[in-house]
This record gives structure tokens, sequence and C-alpha cells, in this order.
């Protein structure tokens, strides 16, 4: 039984070479080793590995830890991982209204902070409170749809006669 307490208080000097000693060694451990399965950095998918992308059409390291290109993986602001791409210039800042958004927000006012462009399908419309959608209310001139950052429309005059509908053109 000594003999078994003994071994355990030596355990963990037997681990010291093997082991991580902090997060920063852990995270410097793979870094550099090119990812097998297109996971990267340590969060997430990268599950500790620190892999690096590979290149190409796989350059960038996502926030949730996957290789990949585009604006969801390479826009700074959406949490690209520098570290982790294939370069660290693979990651970059946003181009204003050129970027599509990546978390609903576009334009240069209200919530849109980062100059985003609305997608050219379903939320295509960018308001004037700066968020993306397909209603009047992203869409029509006169209430603020920023015209730089997604698709805008005049509606018809309001004081159209009775029966008429509001038509968007």
């Amino acid at each position: 039984m000594l003999s078994f307490i003994a071994a355990l208080l030596l355990f963990p000097a037997a681990l010291a070479g093997v082991l991580p000693t902090s997060i920063g060694e852990l995270d410097m451990r793979a870094v550099g080793a090119v990812s097998p399965n297109l996971t990267c950095g340590t969060t997430l998918a990268g599950q500790n590995n620190g892999y690096t992308c590979p290149g190409g059409n796989t350059s960038c390291c996502s926030v949730y830890g996957y290789c990949g290109t585009g604006d969801a993986f390479c826009l700074t602001t959406a949490g690209c991982q520098s570290r982790y791409s294939n370069a660290s210039s693979a990651c970059y800042t946003p181009k204003s209204g050129v970027s599509i958004s990546v978390d609903g927000t576009c334009g240069a006012i209200g919530a849109g902070k980062a100059g985003y462009r609305c997608p050219t399908s379903g939320a295509t419309c960018c308001s004037g409170a700066g968020y993306c959608g397909n209603t009047t209310d992203h869409c029509d001139v006169a209430k603020g749809c920023q015209a730089g950052f997604g698709t805008c429309a005049r509606t018809a005059r309001t004081d159209a006669p009775a029966g008429s509908s509001r038509q968007l053109f």
C-alpha cells in the first residue's frame, strides 16, 4: 500500500515532460501542423489540436474551428483566427458596401457599424436602422433604406385612392 501512495506522489513528476504546463503551451502544441480534417484552432471543432488550415479554398480558420473561405470564415469581425489560418493575411476586415453581412446588420448607420452589405437573396434590403430584411420597412427609400448596402425601392404614394394597394416599383 505504501508503494502505491509513493507512486501516486511521483506520478505528476513522471508526466512533467509529457503534459502541457499551461494553456499557452497547449495553444502552441500544434501551431503549424496542417489540418488533416479541415478543423483548426483550439476551440470548438478545433478540439485543442491547434491545426492550421491547409490553404487554397480552405485558408481561413473560422471562429467555430473550421477551415474555409469567404466572409463567414475570413472576416476579422466574424472571428477569423489568423493564428490558425494559412497565412496571417488570410483574415481581413470588412470592406464597406462589399462584404456580405455575417450577423444580419448592414450599412453605416444604426446597428450597421461594420458596413456590411445584405445578401443577394432573401433579406436583401438594408433598413435605416441597419438590419437586413425584405419588408417594406427594410426596403422603402422613404423609410431610410440604405441603397449602398442592399436593394431599395420606392413605394407608391400613401394617398392612393381607396381600394388600391401600395406597390413597390
